[in-house]
């Protein structure tokens, strides 16, 4: 037992070992300020490349009441709509939310369409991704070539033959080769964003068999997957019939593929590290909440971390390799006639690229860098060429992509504005004055005056009357230019909604 003595002395031993030992808290302080340190360092490097690109962030939330209403250029001037006509083409239920045009070689004034009526559903670039059912389709449409009104035409469904009835299908990109010696089917290949994985489709493309047959049809070849290609493809360009070049958008893949046979030998080969490294950070973005909040920031932050790859099948083996890097966002693709040159929409660049292309890309060595990087005023969507002599090129896009993230939310209930433009070699190097509502280069983060960007439409998404009947365009996705046949100074433009359906205007200049 303690006496009260001994536990005095105890006591006073322990008020002096304290003494010697000194008060804690200036080594408390030190670590709080150690941890401040570190969360102005970690904020410092988060807030560095927004401030860094200011401008590119100011430019994400869109012209706003400056966008008109509705304007497309019309063939006589551009003070008014007088001569342009515009209606949305009809189609069922199914035509809606479509993202590719592509015209169908050998025909006469008819485009192929791809359309996914589940995109607010399933959307493996944007989200969510709730439900892979149901399908998506593709369908033709004869678009006017003259002048006179063609509004009673419908879109028509293609019918796919021998597709694997359990297999899921969401149609983005396509591109369609001509039938040899201008006989027989045409290839057609397909970008489909299935429920496991993405793949190019490849079909047989006819036309109706009959007069009492309306409708085109695509029976189907074989799938194309490579972890190399099909990470997350979204516009493709077709060289042969066992051939193409495809960009891939995200690094980050918001609907992971699967593990062992995607995405590690993917991460391997983009990243250059170790098996079981590479193994351990699969696992992390195989779960679909990590890989969804990746490719968000990906997107937001406009990181280049997107890729071109060519894929060849000849053998049936097949063969990918990535033959450009460093995109930020690499989305629509479109090749010269000439097959010289390759132009990839950097879409939160935002603008587009351009390639010197070797003339065998499978033997290349080593990668393409971009001779040209031209900055436009909207984040570049799809690309296409007009169908003339001596073709344009047509971008079309997203003015305000923060508004397009928000109807992918609700699709049916908001819009977003879209502008499409034409883009031609400029011989006089000097300033070119767009005479839109919004000029082209009064909004782009940069001009380069070896280019001349014109104005074709810019509409702020919401319904307008339009000669006495009302027309939409909710968003965007691509356009078309067809001159009409006797009268080249007009022609018709044709421009897909994202979350909507396809505008028609004649009589549109160029």
């Amino acid at each position: 037992m303690r006496t009260m003595s001994s536990a005095n002395l105890d006591q006073q031993q322990l008020n002096h070992e304290r003494k010697q030992c000194g008060p804690p808290a200036p080594a408390s302080r030190s670590s709080v300020s150690a941890w401040r340190a570190t969360k102005i360092s970690l904020l410092a490097l988060i807030l560095a490349p927004i401030v860094a690109n200011f401008a590119w962030l100011r430019s994400a939330f869109g012209p706003g009441s400056r966008l008109p209403d509705f304007w497309v250029r019309p063939s006589s001037s551009v003070k008014a709509n007088d001569d342009a006509e515009c209606w949305n083409v009809r189609g069922g239920a199914e035509f809606r939310f479509c993202e590719d045009i592509e015209h169908i070689p050998g025909s006469d004034g008819t485009v192929l369409i791809s359309c996914d009526t589940n995109r607010a559903g399933w959307n493996t670039v944007m989200g969510p991704l709730k439900t892979p059912e149901p399908r998506g389709r593709l369908f033709t449409y004869d678009y006017p070539t003259s002048s006179r009104s063609g509004r009673e035409v419908v879109a028509v469904p293609v019918e796919l033959i021998d597709f694997p009835a359990e297999r899921t299908f969401h149609p983005l990109g396509v591109s369609i080769l001509p039938a040899r010696d201008g006989e027989g089917d045409r290839q057609l290949f397909v970008i489909n964003h299935g429920r496991e994985q993405s793949s190019v489709e490849v079909f047989h493309l006819a036309p109706p068999t009959s007069s009492e047959s309306i409708g085109w049809t695509a029976r189907w070849i074989r799938s194309v997957i490579h972890p190399l290609a099909t990470h997350t493809p979204n516009s493709i360009h077709a060289l042969s019939d066992t051939s193409f070049i495809v960009t891939n958008d995200h690094l980050f893949a918001r609907r992971p593929p699967p593990l062992t046979t995607h995405l590690i030998p993917l991460l391997r080969h983009r990243l250059g590290w170790k098996e079981p490294i590479v193994a351990q950070l699969a696992k992390v973005l195989r779960h679909r909440g990590v890989a969804a909040g990746l490719a968000q920031v990906e997107t937001l932050l406009g990181l280049s971390l997107g890729w071109v790859s060519h894929v060849d099948f000849t053998a049936g083996k097949v063969d990918a390799k990535v033959v450009a890097t460093g995109i930020p966002f690499a989305n629509g693709i479109a090749v010269t006639p000439d097959s010289k040159t390759m132009v990839v929409a950097a879409t939160t660049f935002p603008g587009v690229w351009m390639y010197d292309l070797p003339r065998d890309l499978a033997s290349m060595i080593g990668g393409l860098s971009p001779h040209t990087r031209l900055h436009l005023p909207f984040r570049v969507d799809n690309l296409a060429w007009s169908h003339h002599n001596n073709p344009v090129l047509l971008a079309t896009g997203h003015p305000s992509p923060f508004s397009l993230i928000a109807m992918s939310r609700s699709p049916l209930t908001r819009t977003a504005p879209s502008w499409v433009v034409a883009i031609t070699p400029s011989s006089t190097h000097r300033p070119f004055n767009d005479d839109a509502p919004l000029s082209a280069t009064d909004f782009a983060l940069s001009s380069n005056t070896s280019f001349s960007i014109r104005s074709l439409l810019q509409t702020q998404g919401k319904p307008v009357k339009h000669r006495n009947s009302e027309i939409h365009l909710p968003s965007s996705a691509s356009s078309f230019f067809s001159p009409h046949h006797h009268h080249h100074g007009s022609g018709t433009l044709l421009v897909s909604g994202l979350y909507g359906t396809v505008l028609t205007c004649t009589n549109v200049s160029i």
